[in-house]
């Protein structure tokens, strides 16, 4: 018998076109001023795709799941501190 296992995407798909929904759309954390208001649409692209080319990933080639797992966490974490001290030099 011959069991072959197919792995839904679904969700990761759903996060891709969620991140590029929310790269278009006119509402964002920080208003897209050149360079300053593309800091948070960059890292929410850059993490949708990641996430989905991770789980695409894990099919076929567990060690590259867990350096991409790695490279978004890093862009998570820093994303967050960017878009922060964004936010915190421009209340000054």
């Amino acid at each position: 018998m011959n069991t072959v296992t197919t792995n839904n995407h679904t969700a990761e798909w759903v996060w891709a076109i969620l991140s590029i929904a929310y790269v278009l759309s006119p509402v964002d954390a920080i208003p897209d001023v050149p360079i300053i208001g593309w800091v948070d649409d960059f890292f929410v692209a850059s993490v949708g795709s990641l996430n989905l080319v991770q789980a695409y990933a894990s099919d076929t080639n567990p060690r590259a799941v867990q350096v991409l797992k790695l490279i978004k966490w890093i862009l998570i974490i820093l994303g967050v501190i960017s878009i922060l001290l964004v936010l915190l030099l421009g209340t000054l």
